[in-house]
């Protein structure tokens, strides 16, 4: 790697030491934290500056010791490259060096750091913003430039100001005529001297601009030039070169790959709002026929008060069910309050149901109301109703035909006003027929009963939940740079019975993104289940895709573009699969 820098040189009885200047105040004296610290008696503790100004860079005596500039006394001055430099007994040259591998370490390490800088920030950043930024002051390090733009070319090819430094209208302060130069020719060109060099001496916008030396180069993306680099200076002590040149076009490829990645993740987030958008139903995924029959029962019932009974295997859904009906209905603005009959039995359960009276059994240090009371004007969901023991089953079936509840230990019932949905994952007309649930009662809670579908039977909503739950966990973890499924794990989806329904893919997801290290979800880093499938065949498959995909490359004589087109994918997706087989 290669560039040039204005450079001041501090001569030593040993050799000398070389200070890259970066367009910013340059301290000489025996503070510590001067840019050169001077020891020995009578250093002061700032002695000499050197700062950017119009025509360069410009040296000046801080304190009473003579500054001489090539053997003449001056107070401040102008620096051209090659000045000797004299103050008390320190000596300097002011220098445009050029940093190559046969620079020396010092040399070297300048620009390794501004490289590691910038692909630390690559690592750390993850917005473009503030990433161009980054290149952009980098830049002008390396050349000593004075303006700086980075162009996007627009929809019809058209060249834009994406990010600049400085202030003021960006449109005054480059050439067009180079910008445009560059894109027809697509490559990077470098002018020493503009107003001196007769192939562009004459553009209006040289001239109008006084520009010196300019720099441009174009910005590519698989292949393709997506934008351009534009640096010039109208400073005399700046003329760029080809090295200057090269470093910027190893910057160049980078905004490339940024301006890549970018578009990739905004097309791809797109793609996955659309995919979830579109078939989610007030956040219900039903994309299936099956699913779209439950949703057609919910809008024919939500504005009665018709008891329902919600059936389906466990993590199928019926809580988002009823809790759906509950948002469509006239209650809608008044509770909806779940119990769950599983977990309390017996007095615990009647009291959390009923309510009770203070001093009506141990423990009752004062009245309850209930949950059909702290239910009024909405709706109670009954979760898991078959697990209801067979006295709570009578009173139960007392307060859903009187529509009133008697807390324990009172004389008197209490009228309630709450939509009763119950829900269950036990065939309760099997019950029935063996003692466990009362009839009465099955029949008085199967006024509409919705039969919500398990997961294997609903193949057209498993990618759309994926996705939709995939959404949700990686905004839990925004430092993850996660941008879609593996296809191995998307076919994994499609084929797997989810015993446990979308409880179980909802874990298996979450376990995954936590587990993820790359841009592509797999459940092989992160879900047991996945890993007891078939993971010969898996691997079998990785391997058949990977060597599908080279050799769709070779037939299409190396172009990505025409390969991804001959096997009928999008670019961004052929892509995406280079990248994770990286080929």
């Amino acid at each position: 790697m290669t560039g040039h820098s204005s450079v001041i040189r501090h001569l030593t009885p040993g050799g000398s030491i070389d200070y890259q200047l970066r367009r910013r105040l340059f301290l000489i004296g025996c503070n510590a934290d001067n840019d050169v610290v001077l020891r020995g008696k009578g250093v002061a503790p700032i002695m000499m500056k050197i700062e950017p100004c119009e025509d360069g860079y410009r040296c000046s005596a801080t304190t009473k010791t003579p500054l001489s500039i090539n053997g003449k006394r001056v107070k401040s001055a102008t620096l051209a490259p090659g000045d000797s430099i004299s103050i008390g007994k320190e000596r300097f040259v002011f220098e445009r060096a050029s940093f190559s591998a046969a620079a020396s370490p010092g040399q070297r390490n300048s620009i390794l750091d501004n490289f590691r800088r910038f692909v630390d920030a690559v690592g750390r950043e993850r917005q473009l913003q503030p990433l161009l930024q980054n290149l952009m002051g980098i830049l002008l390090e390396l050349t000593g430039g004075t303006d700086i733009f980075i162009f996007k070319l627009d929809p019809e090819g058209k060249p834009q100001v994406f990010e600049s430094n400085g202030s003021g209208s960006a449109e005054v302060r480059f050439s067009d005529t180079i910008v445009q130069t560059v894109l027809d020719r697509k490559e990077g060109i470098f002018i020493p001297n503009a107003l001196a060099d007769p192939a562009y001496k004459n553009a209006s916008s040289i001239s109008d601009l006084k520009l010196r030396s300019i720099l441009c180069t174009p910005i590519l993306s698989a292949g393709k030039c997506v934008g351009v680099i534009y640096i010039g200076s109208n400073s005399p002590a700046v003329s760029f070169t080809k090295d200057d040149l090269d470093v910027v076009a190893i910057y160049a490829a980078i905004a490339g790959m940024l301006f890549h990645h970018i578009d990739f993740i905004a097309d791809q987030q797109s793609t996955i709002d659309r995919f979830t958008g579109a078939i989610a139903d007030d956040g219900i995924i039903a994309a299936s026929p099956s699913m779209l029959h439950v949703l057609r029962a919910v809008q024919a019932i939500a504005s009665t008060n018709v008891t329902v009974l919600l059936e389906g295997e466990t993590g199928t859904g019926k809580n988002r069910i009823a809790e759906l009906i509950h948002r469509r209905s006239p209650r809608a603005s008044a509770p909806f309050v779940v119990v769950n009959c599983s977990a309390l039995h017996g007095e615990l359960l009647e009291s959390e149901l009923f309510g009770h009276k203070k001093g009506s059994f141990t423990g009752a240090v004062g009245d309850h109301e209930g949950l059909f009371l702290a239910a009024r004007g909405g709706s109670l969901l009954l979760d898991e109703i078959g697990e209801l023991e067979l006295p709570l089953q009578a009173k139960l079936l007392r307060t859903l035909e009187t529509g009133a509840v008697r807390p324990i230990g009172s004389a008197r019932e209490m009228p309630v006003d709450a939509r009763v949905i119950c829900a269950t994952n036990r065939d309760l007309k099997t019950m029935v027929d063996e003692g466990g649930f009362r009839a009465d009662l099955f029949y008085r809670i199967n006024q509409f009963p919705i039969a919500i579908p398990p997961l294997r039977e609903r193949d057209e909503d498993v990618v759309p939940l994926a996705y939709l739950l995939l959404n949700r966990y990686r905004s839990e973890y925004p430092q993850k740079e996660i941008l879609d499924f593996h296809p191995a794990t998307l076919h994994y989806m499609r084929t797997h019975q989810w015993p446990g329904n979308i409880r179980e893919l909802a874990n298996a997801i979450h376990r995954a993104v936590l587990m993820c290290r790359g841009p592509l979800v797999s459940f092989e880093s992160g879900e047991p289940a996945a890993a007891s499938g078939p993971v010969d065949f898996e691997s079998a498959s990785r391997h058949f895709q990977k060597e599908f995909l080279e050799k769709a490359i070779i037939a299409a004589g190396g172009n990505k573009e025409t390969a991804a087109r001959n096997v009928g994918l999008s670019r961004s997706t052929f892509y995406r699969y280079l990248a994770y087989f990286k080929i």
